[in-house]
C-alpha cells in the first residue's frame, strides 16, 4: 500500500532545539547562500496525525484475536481506519505495533486507545505518536563567552563557555569518562573527526523508508543521512527544510575527543553508542525511540543485533507535549533499574516542564537550559519537573556543512534544552568512571546535591560538574557542615503534591522505583504512581495497612483512587487488586481477590459482616480466611470465597471450622423461605432459625434429616448440635424430635408420642437401646418403632405399649 509521510504537530514531540549556524570556514559560498532561515521552517503547528497504535496484551494472543480486539474497539470508537490493521512488529516489552489502514488524528487515536484498554485482554494501548524536531524561531543571538583554560588544544575551546561555567577542566583531574559508554537516542551522527574514533557501534531504528532518508527502514548503519525534507513532505503546506545534524551536535557535547580539531566534549575519553531513531523532517515514532532505549540498556530487540556493550548512560534530547507514553516509560524503567541513568530535555516551549515528556516521565533527570549569565533561557521549560539546569544557549559543538546529505564536518552553535542535556549526560559519564557501582537514583542525587543555587535562577539549581565528583578539600581545611537535604517533586507526583501539599507536608525523599512504578515519601504519607493508574496519595491508617501488605510490590499493587468516606463513619481507598477499609473501631485492613468479591456480595461493611478486623491470613491447610466484626470469609481453591456470619459463624467454630467435620463452605447462607437460613459446606450444612439458633447438620444424621423433609419436614429445625451418647453413639435434638446414630443401627429418628416415651425411659441408656427402624404404620392405624431391645407401639386414642425382647 502506498503511504504518505505523516505529520504531527511540532508540539507533539520536539527536539528542544534552536539551530543558529556559525558560518563554518569549510562551508562554500553556495551553501551559505541557500541556508534556510528559521521562519522557513514554519511557525504554524502542523496537524497531529498518526497511522500506528501500540497495543500491549496481558497474555500473548493470536494475530486473529489481536485483529478482532482492534476491530471491535475501532467500531466502538468510530475509527474506521483501524478496522483493517497490520501488525508490523513487537516492541522490546512485548507490545504490538499496529499499522492502521489510514491516517487518523491523535484525538481519534486516543479514543481508540481508550476503547482498547477496556478489553480484558489488553494491558494498555496508546497512539504511536511521531517524534518531531523543531527549531526555535529567531536568529543568532549574541552571547558572552567565558574565558577558558588551555586544558584542551581544540581550536573551539575559547568559544566553549559552558566548560568553564561547569568547572569541567578541573573535573578532568578526577575523571574524563574513560571506560564509560554514553548512548545517544537522536538523529544519528554524521562522520566527524571528533566522533568517529569515539563511536563504538550503533543501529538505525527508524522503521520506515519514508522517514529514513536512506532508502529503507531499520538497518545496521546509524549514520545520519540528513533530516532534510522537500516542500510538503513534513505536513501539508510545509516548507522545504535543511538538515540540522542534531545528533552530531549532541554527541560532540558529550564526548568530542581532545585533539587539535573542532571542540571537546565534557567527557572526552568516553565512548558513544549511536541509536538513530529520528529521520526525515526530524520525525520518528515513539515505538522506535523506546526500542532504541531498550537496545542501549542491553535488552533484546527483535531483529536487531546486540550492541558491542550496553550503555552506561543514556541521553535523550527530546520533548513531547502531553503525558509520558507507557511504552516509553517502560523502556526508560528498564534502563534506570539497571543503573543506567537517563538524561532528558525539559523542552523549549517556555512552559511548565510537567506538560512535556520525557521530562515528565519517571526515572529520568530532566534538564533545563541557561545562558552564561546563569539565567534561565526564555525558551526553556521550567518548574518543579526540572531537576537541574545546564548550559544550553549558544553551545558550540560538532556539525556538518551539508544542507541535505553530509558534506564536510564543522563546528556550529546551537540553542536549546537539547544542548543542555548532553552536559548532564557527560557529567554522569564522569561520575560513572569514578563511582561505577552506584544506582541510578544515587547518580541523580549527586547531580542534585552538587548543583548551585543562584539568585538569577529562583527555585532552580545549575549543574556543577566539578562538585558532582565530590572532590574534597585539603585535609587541613575543615569540611563544611552537611547541608540539610532538599527533595524535589516532578511529573504526576509533583502535580498532585502541588494540589494537596497542605495534606502531605514536605517531601522526605526523592522518587524511588517500586514494582514498575515510583513512589515518593512525604511528612504525612506517600504518593504512588504507575503508568496504569496515575498518582495517588496514601496516608494514615490506610498507609499502615498498605505497608503490611507489601505496598505496590504486594498483592494490592498501586492505588487507583483517593481515600474516600463511606458515608457511615469509615473510609476506603481502591487499589489495582483490591481495597483498604478503615473504621475508628477496627483500624484499616486490606480486602483482595475472591474475598473482596464475597465481601461485596454480602453488602460490604454496611452488610451482615461489618468492617474487617484483620487482613487475610493463611489457615495452614492451603486456604485463607479473613475475620470481620460479625463473622468471617473463608477461601479455598476448590470452592472459592464465602461469608459466614452471626450465629452460623459461631456454630461453624463449634464444629471445628474448616479443619473440623464440615470442611470449607461451598455457598453463602441462603434463606429457606420459612424464616430460617441454610449454608452448605463440603461435608454438611449449618441451619439457623430464630427459635432454634444455628446448628450444624452433617454425616448420617444430616442425611436422615434431609430424607425426613429437612426443616420443612416432621422434625423441623435443629435446636442443639450433634452430641455423643454415653452408649457409643451420637444424637441431635430438633424442634419436633431427635435423630440417633450408632455403628450398628445407623441414623434413625424419633418423634411425637413414641419419641417422648423413649426419652422418658432413658433413651439409649434404657433397655431399649438405639432405635433400629423408623416409625411403621399398620392397617389399624397403629404405629410401631423397633429398638435394639424391643419396641414402642402407639395406638389411636393415645395409648403407648412398650414390649421388651
Amino acid at each position: 500500500m502506498q503511504r504518505s509521510m505523516l505529520a504531527p504537530t511540532l508540539s507533539a514531540l520536539t527536539l528542544a532545539l534552536v539551530l543558529a549556524p556559525l558560518t563554518p570556514a569549510t562551508a562554500s559560498p553556495a551553501e551559505n547562500a541557500t541556508t534556510l532561515s528559521p521562519q522557513q521552517v514554519s511557525d504554524e503547528a502542523p496537524p497531529e496525525i498518526t497511522d500506528r497504535m501500540i497495543v500491549k496484551y496481558r497474555t500473548p494472543v493470536s494475530e486473529t484475536e489481536s485483529a478482532r480486539v482492534v476491530e471491535d474497539a475501532a467500531v466502538q470508537a468510530d475509527v474506521p481506519e483501524a478496522e483493517d490493521t497490520t501488525e508490523i512488529r513487537t516492541t522490546g516489552d512485548g507490545a504490538a505495533v499496529v499499522e492502521l489502514a489510514g491516517e487518523v488524528s491523535t484525538d481519534q487515536a486516543e479514543k481508540l486507545a481508550e476503547k482498547l484498554t477496556k478489553d480484558p485482554a489488553v494491558a494498555y494501548a496508546e497512539p504511536d505518536r511521531l517524534v518531531s524536531t523543531a527549531r526555535i524561531p529567531g536568529g543568532d543571538e549574541a552571547e558572552g563567552m567565558g574565558s577558558v583554560a588551555a586544558t584542551a588544544v581544540d581550536p573551539g575551546v575559547p568559544s566553549m563557555w559552558a566548560l568553564t561555567n561547569l568547572r569541567a577542566f578541573a573535573a578532568w583531574d578526577t575523571a574524563t569518562g574513560k571506560g564509560v559508554t554514553v548512548g545517544v537516542v537522536d538523529t544519528g551522527f554524521a562522520n566527524h573527526p571528533d566522533l568517529d574514533s569515539q563511536t563504538i557501534g550503533g543501529y538505525d531504528f527508524v522503521s520506515t523508508a519514508a522517514l529514513g532518508n536512506d532508502g529503507n527502514g531499520r538497518d545496521p548503519d546509524p549514520r545520519d543521512p540528513g533530516t532534510y525534507s522537500t516542500a510538503g513532505q513534513c505536513y501539508a503546506g510545509s516548507a522545504a527544510t535543511n538538515s540540522i545534524w542534531h545528533g552530531t551536535h549532541v554527541a560532540g557535547t558529550v564526548a568530542a575527543k581532545r585533539d587539535n580539531y573542532g571542540t571537546v566534549g565534557i567527557a572526552p575519553d568516553a565512548t558513544l553508542l549511536n541509536a538513530r531513531a529520528l529521520g526525515a523532517c526530524g520525525y520518528g515514532y515513539v515505538s522506535d525511540m523506546a526500542d532504541a532505549v531498550r537496545w542501549l540498556a542491553g535488552d533484546t530487540v527483535s531483529g536487531v543485533p546486540a550492541p558491542p556493550k550496553r550503555a552506561d548512560v543514556i541521553n535523550m534530547s527530546l520533548s513531547m507535549g502531553g503525558a509520558c507514553p507507557a511504552t516509553l516509560q517502560n523502556a526508560i524503567n528498564t534502563a534506570w533499574f539497571r543503573n543506567i541513568p537517563v538524561a532528558v530535555a525539559a523542552g523549549n516551549s517556555g512552559r511548565p516542564a510537567i506538560e512535556y515528556a520525557p521530562g515528565n516521565c519517571y526515572n529520568v533527570i530532566t534538564v533545563g537550559a541557561i545562558g552564561s549569565d546563569r539565567v534561565r533561557a526564555s525558551y526553556s521549560n521550567h518548574g518543579g519537573a526540572v531537576d537541574i539546569y545546564a548550559p544550553g544557549h549558544h553551545i558550540l559543538s560538532a556539525g556538518n556543512t551539508g544542507l541535505r546529505g553530509p558534506v564536510a564536518p564543522n563546528s556550529r552553535f546551537d540553542y536549546g534544552t537539547s544542548m543542555a542535556t548532553p552536559h548532564v549526560a557527560g557529567t554522569l559519564a564522569l561520575l560513572k568512571q569514578k563511582n561505577p557501582t552506584l544506582s541510578s537514583d544515587q547518580y541523580k542525587q549527586l547531580i542534585l546535591d552538587s548543583g548551585d543555587a543562584w539568585a538569577t535562577l529562583p527555585g532552580g539549581k545549575t549543574l556543577n560538574t566539578h562538585d558532582a565528583l565530590w572532590i574534597t578539600k585539603p585535609a587541613a581545611t575543615a569540611a563544611p557542615a552537611a547541608p540539610t537535604p532538599t527533595y524535589t517533586t516532578k511529573g504526576a507526583i509533583g502535580s498532585l503534591y502541588q494540589r494537596i501539599k497542605s495534606q502531605t507536608g514536605a517531601p522526605t525523599s526523592h522518587e524511588q522505583a517500586v514494582a514498575g512504578g515510583v513512589r515518593q515519601t512525604f511528612a504525612k504519607g506517600t504518593i504512588y504512581w504507575s503508568s496504569a493508574t496515575g498518582a495517588y496519595w496514601v496516608q494514615g491508617g490506610v498507609e499502615t495497612a498498605y505497608k503490611r501488605n507489601g505496598t505496590a510490590a504486594g498483592v494490592l499493587r498501586f492505588p487507583r483512587s483517593d481515600e474516600k468516606s463511606n458515608g457511615i463513619g469509615g473510609a476506603y481507598q481502591l487499589f489495582q487488586n483490591g481495597r483498604i477499609l478503615w473504621s475508628s473501631r477496627t483500624g484499616a485492613h486490606a480486602l483482595t481477590g475472591d474475598i473482596e468479591t464475597a465481601f461485596a456480595a454480602a453488602g460490604n461493611e454496611k452488610g451482615a459482616l461489618g468492617y474487617p478486623t484483620a487482613d487475610r491470613r493463611s489457615n495452614g491447610i492451603g486456604g485463607f480466611y479473613q475475620t470481620f466484626q460479625n463473622g468471617r470469609i473463608l477461601w479455598s481453591s476448590a470452592h472459592g470465597a464465602h461469608a459466614i456470619t452471626g450465629a452460623t459463624s459461631a456454630a461453624y467454630s463449634r464444629a471445628g471450622s474448616e479443619q473440623g467435620s464440615l470442611g470449607y463452605p461451598t455457598s453463602g447462607a441462603v434463606p429457606d423461605g420459612r424464616g430460617g437460613t441454610s449454608q452448605s459446606f463440603q461435608k454438611g450444612r449449618i441451619v439457623w432459625s430464630d427459635a432454634g439458633g444455628a446448628h450444624a447438620l452433617k454425616g448420617s444424621i444430616g442425611a436422615q434429616h434431609n430424607r425426613s423433609g429437612g426443616t420443612a419436614g416432621a422434625l423441623g429445625y435443629p435446636t442443639t448440635d450433634e452430641a455423643a451418647t454415653s452408649t457409643g453413639g451420637v444424637y441431635q435434638v430438633f424442634q419436633k424430635g431427635r435423630i440417633y446414630w450408632s455403628p450398628t443401627t445407623y441414623a434413625q429418628e424419633t418423634k411425637g408420642s413414641i419419641g417422648n416415651a423413649y426419652v422418658a425411659l432413658g433413651g439409649t441408656t434404657s433397655r431399649l437401646g438405639f432405635p433400629r427402624t423408623g416409625e411403621i404404620t399398620h392397617a389399624d392405624r397403629s404405629v410401631v418403632q423397633y429398638f435394639q431391645g424391643g419396641s414402642i407401639t402407639w395406638r389411636p386414642g393415645g395409648s403407648i405399649r412398650i414390649d421388651y425382647r
